[in-house]
């Protein structure tokens, strides 16, 4: 792994990106054959009272995100863990987080993780949409799913960074790859922990659309319209800068990425994904 992922990146005042990407070979259009990435991300938001880590990580990558922990917390507890739904990469680590920071609480729609973590059920903590978090200096807020894959799935927002945690929304593919390739939101080697503005070219609504089309296979049955009128909402009331995807590069240019996004979700809900 890369030395910038193994260190993480601090986005902006109190949040750090970490976890790392999954690696695999893909062929390009070319015919040659390529390494590709797939990022797995989390993120730890620093108030002056408390911590909160946004998604656990990829198993595959424990020891990278334990040691970013530390890095970032330079000595401070880390007080809760955010499962954004309870699928591997989003909470696959939360044992062994648990076991390393006795003092942390889960938290989030905790509905069914005391059938998975019996001897955790004293450290769930019920959040729902809405609900809000004082970590000092900031607030952490509990936001619906607008786009989600699971039923209990949360976003949440940072009010210090003014920072959007979005789970599986707003990933997207940086090229359409052919019939046989693989079809997650794939980035190249030297792309890892880079803002969406820093990428080489801006993704297009084509490359968000094959994403959302087969990641989200509902939104081929569902005009999201209204949820993205929601998404807007959400962001007058809570001013936002950044929004950070499990699965996708950290978007710093918010608006252009809501307008190719919905774009692409249309594109797929009328039946002109290819």
């Amino acid at each position: 792994m890369s030395p910038e992922l193994l260190a993480g990146r601090i986005i902006d005042d109190g949040v750090h990106w970490l976890g790392g990407c999954l690696s695999a070979s893909a062929p390009s259009h070319s015919g040659e054959v390529q390494e590709v990435h797939y990022h797995v991300s989390s993120y730890l938001v620093v108030g002056s009272k408390a911590t909160i880590l946004v998604d656990t990580g990829d198993p595959a990558h424990r020891a990278t995100v334990m040691d970013q922990l530390d890095a970032a917390l330079s000595g401070r507890p880390l007080d809760y863990v955010f499962p954004t739904h309870p699928e591997i990469p989003h909470a696959g680590n939360l044992p062994a987080l648990l076991e390393r920071y006795p003092g942390a609480l889960v938290v989030g729609d905790v509905r069914d993780y005391a059938l998975h973590f019996p001897e955790y059920r004293h450290r769930l903590q019920a959040q729902s949409a809405g609900d809000v978090l004082d970590l000092g200096d900031r607030e952490f807020r509990f936001l619906p799913a607008y786009i989600r894959d699971l039923e209990n799935t949360l976003w949440g927002h940072d009010s210090g960074a003014g920072m959007m945690f979005v789970s599986d929304g707003f990933s997207y593919i940086h090229d359409i790859p052919g019939p046989d390739e693989d079809d997650e939101p794939v980035h190249l080697p030297g792309q890892c922990r880079l803002f969406s503005s820093e990428m080489p070219v801006p993704p297009t609504v084509d490359q968000a659309a094959y994403g959302t089309g087969r990641a989200l296979y509902w939104t081929k049955f569902v005009d999201v319209s209204t949820a993205f009128q929601a998404i807007e909402d959400t962001l007058s009331a809570f001013p936002t800068r950044w929004i950070g995807p499990a699965h996708g590069n950290v978007i710093d240019d918010v608006e252009d990425m809501l307008a190719t996004s919905l774009a692409a979700h249309r594109k797929v809900y009328e039946g002109r994904l290819l």
